[in-house]
């Protein structure tokens, strides 16, 4: 498998647990920390 360490991500847009929906473009240039995890419920 190769790495894709400094490969740009793919373009995508994700809603919080709020249910505000937050692109990939709109955090262009700056760091940003996403956590995923399997609903159990």
């Amino acid at each position: 498998m190769r790495s894709l360490r400094g490969e740009p991500a793919v373009p995508f847009n994700l809603a919080d647990a709020a249910g505000e929906t937050h692109s990939l473009e709109r955090y262009a240039g700056r760091w940003l920390l996403l956590v995923f995890h399997r609903h159990l419920g």
